[in-house]
């Protein structure tokens, strides 16, 4: 049995309630979750080797419930897809929680905030992104969800089109055409 055939067969254990398969499944996948959450850290300072570690934790912990609560996982490629929400969704409720505290006041930073940084220097304010993500999605979910796996994520389009079950050249055009929309919301102001 190959790798990935092992990690469905564990993926679906899990959704039928066996909660020792994510002992088992952690292993196979923590890698590839570590890239996932390296890809977000590109560019990031030297010496904080923590920060993709804790938002993998983050991470898993949803994915882990979800998964134990039936979440329907195909397979390796749906389960990173999973994974990268996961991961958006951490990011994001870091933000927006960093955004709702007071700045400064001698406050120990976690792990967490490093990371964010680095994801807002790569592709800028995390939360402006999800807003407009959020709005893309409400007329345009497929390409939405393409622009999440490619940016916070860091598939690849074959990736992508292997996790959502598309051809790579719709995975083309909803990327193009996502950008598209999202530099001109981003030049319009709000109304």
């Amino acid at each position: 049995m190959t790798s990935s055939e092992q990690i469905t067969v564990w993926l679906q254990r899990l959704r039928n309630g066996d909660a020792a398969a994510a002992d088992q499944l952690l292993p196979m996948l923590y890698e590839e979750l570590r890239d996932l959450a390296a890809h977000l850290m590109r560019g990031d300072r030297p010496g904080h080797t923590l920060q993709p570690t804790a938002l993998v934790h983050e991470a898993w912990l949803k994915l882990e419930r979800a998964l134990g609560n039936g979440a329907d996982v195909r397979d390796r490629q749906h389960f990173l897809a999973v994974a990268t929400k996961a991961m958006r969704q951490v990011l994001i409720n870091h933000a927006r929680d960093r955004r709702s505290q007071k700045r400064g006041g001698g406050a120990a930073r976690l792990p967490l905030d490093d990371c964010l940084d680095a994801v807002e220097a790569a592709v800028g304010d995390v939360v402006e992104i999800d807003d407009l993500l959020a709005r893309l999605a409400v007329e345009h979910p497929r390409p939405a969800q393409v622009v999440e796996m490619r940016v916070f994520g860091g598939l690849l389009v074959e990736e992508v089109a292997a996790a959502l079950q598309l051809a790579e050249s719709t995975v083309k055009a909803d990327w193009r055409f996502a950008r598209a929309w999202l530099q001109q919301a981003m030049q319009l102001p709000e109304g």
